[in-house]
């Protein structure tokens, strides 16, 4: 497989080659990306290049110095110019230089980048070796690391350790990056990077991009180490800032001390790292070492999520675990990185989280308790208490429970209320699409947010506009139900049509159209439903007579109270009685 360098000051024409092509599937390996000709000669004094790939203009070391340092330094390797716009006389002295081809860094296309490599014509190995040739990596410290982060990823995954019983993520199986992350003492941060989804998600270059990128940004600082990226998330570690020290356990015996960081450096040391998985001091925060340390944690989250966004335009929610001694288990600190990052996606910003593991489910006595309070507000007509109830259980406790948790509660709450809404007024289709727009239905507008201030105005917007139709509804139909609460109250009198009418405030004809246009049926069917379910019910729970039963519910003739009973019902009252 052929070694790659690419060399330029610009971050985004870096990471653009490194993710414009599967460089492994076509026979190829990035090697090195180097920001000027500096860097990359030193890079070839201390391993072989097949291909460079570098810029012409740059600060302090140019193109033209960097081709003729190769001629020394890895004469064997192809040089590839990446030129700019109107950039042909440069190009052409790059050419009398002995570069092999060229390509417009700007209008670059993958087949274009492949027909340049496959173009790339090479020695012998054997003459490649007779020329002193530095060979490949000797898989020292870099590749201890990358292969330990493969592993930290494997065990660490939750979901696929699960078919399997993984061994543990510790320091023990880890020494290199437990090395790497004691840059300030014995804790350290597990930090989860996730890209915001977007619709069609992200293609397989724009994720090795931000691999890329990431692996820039960590680059330039000392204390975060990348571990790759897992489960649509980039992973990393994070050294604390310093801290105190206790011991282990009682029975480990070790004496509490106070940890600075000099006293720490020899933790970078194998024979320590050793001693930090055996035990003896365990580190714990202190508090104001934790507030100093994540306001750093954050202000570094915060150029990483800038980064991001104007060199990918990706966003990023971004979330730390709580302080994590390197001795212990990785797993839990791996679990609080990912939860504060679901809170951070949903939330915005950058999330910690303080306490170990993932966050939790609401508990069923809460949801039996808030079931009931959701049914109280719309049984008194409260569509906005309710979703004000909601708000404000969620402002008090917003991040002790998942984000899908409280989509969940929001499904619930305004599924009620359309409930509600249906079985109380009964509006048409038509008027609830118009009415509610995209809200509309109720539940899958809800389901569908996926920030909390999309849930807020998404609840917010749903409980206003029923409100709104409740009250709408209160000042039209409510001679409705003063009506079906006089009926309600004096089934047993004699109730006549225009007394009813004169109640509603209409006319006897107006009042019977308007009632059978707002309910679906005649007053008069109305009226025999509410009498007739009364006679059922003292049929079945008493032993009055027929005569006795017609004369309760408002009939004073019991044999045309028995003609309206099988009417109604669809039996005589011998064979109802007869089947009780």
């Amino acid at each position: 497989m052929r070694s790659v360098m690419i060399v330029d000051d610009e971050s985004l024409v870096r990471i653009g080659l490194q993710s414009m092509i599967d460089w492994e599937a076509h026979g190829f390996r990035i090697a090195g990306v180097f920001k000027n000709g500096e860097e990359a000669l030193a890079a070839c004094a201390q391993q072989a290049f097949d291909v460079v790939l570098t810029d012409i203009r740059m600060p302090g070391m140019d193109g033209f110095e960097l081709i003729r340092g190769l001629r020394t330094a890895a004469p064997a390797a192809r040089v590839v110019i990446l030129s700019s716009y109107n950039d042909f006389e440069h190009t052409r002295q790059a050419i009398r230089l002995g570069v092999q081809d060229y390509i417009s860094k700007y209008e670059m296309e993958p087949e274009e980048l492949l027909r340049v490599l496959g173009g790339l014509e090479f020695e012998a190995a054997e003459e490649t070796e007779a020329r002193g040739n530095v060979g490949e990596p000797d898989g020292g410290g870099e590749a201890a690391l990358a292969n330990e982060s493969r592993l930290l990823l494997e065990r660490t995954d939750v979901r696929a350790a699960a078919a399997v019983e993984a061994p543990p993520a510790d320091a023990a199986a880890c020494p290199a990056l437990a090395v790497a992350l004691a840059g300030r003492g014995r804790l350290f941060r597990w930090a989860a990077l996730k890209p915001v989804p977007r619709e069609g998600g992200y293609a397989a270059a724009e994720r090795r991009a931000m691999l890329h990128l990431a692996e820039e940004l960590f680059a330039r600082l000392r204390l975060p180490v990348l571990f790759g990226e897992s489960e649509d998330m980039l992973h990393g570690g994070y050294a604390c800032e310093e801290a105190a020290a206790v011991p282990a356990s009682p029975e480990a015996g070790g004496a509490t001390a106070s940890m600075s960081v000099d006293a720490n450096a020899d933790l970078k040391k194998a024979a320590d790292v050793k001693a930090v998985v055996k035990g003896g001091v365990k580190a714990v925060p202190v508090a104001a070492d934790l507030a100093a340390d994540r306001e750093s944690a954050a202000r570094m989250a915060r150029e990483w999520a800038a980064a991001f966004q104007q060199k990918l335009n990706v966003t990023l929610a971004i979330g730390f675990s709580a302080p994590q001694d390197i001795g212990g288990d990785w797993t839990a600190a791996r679990r609080g990185a990912e939860a504060a990052a679901a809170v951070a996606l949903f939330e915005g910003g950058v999330r910690f989280r303080e306490t170990a593991g993932e966050l939790g489910a609401i508990p069923d006595a809460e949801w039996l308790a808030l079931y009931k309070s959701f049914k109280q507000r719309l049984r008194l007509l409260q569509p906005g208490a309710l979703a004000d109830d909601l708000l404000a259980l969620r402002a008090e406790r917003g991040e002790r429970y998942k984000p899908a948790e409280w989509i969940r509660l929001g499904v619930a709450a305004v599924s009620q209320l359309a409930d509600f809404l249906i079985e109380r007024y009964n509006p048409a289709p038509e008027e609830l699409r118009e009415r509610f727009g995209p809200l509309w239905p109720f539940a899958e507008a809800a389901g569908s947010v996926r920030t909390a201030e999309e849930w807020r105005r998404t609840i917010g917007a749903i409980a206003a506009k029923s409100a709104e139709l409740v009250a709408r509804k209160q000042a039209r139909d409510g001679w409705v139900a003063r009506v079906r609460d006089y009926v309600e109250a004096h089934y047993a009198d004699p109730i006549r049509l225009e007394d009813m009418a004169q109640l509603a405030g209409f006319s006897e004809n107006h009042f019977g159209q308007r009632f059978r246009q707002e309910t679906g049926k005649s007053f008069s069917d109305h009226l025999t439903d509410v009498r007739i379910k009364e006679a059922v019910r003292l049929f079945r729970e008493t032993e009055l007579s027929t005569e006795e039963i017609a004369s309760r519910v408002g009939y004073a003739n019991p044999n045309y109270f028995v003609k309206v009973f099988k009417r109604a019902t669809g039996q005589t009252i011998s064979h109802f009685k007869g089947r009780r």
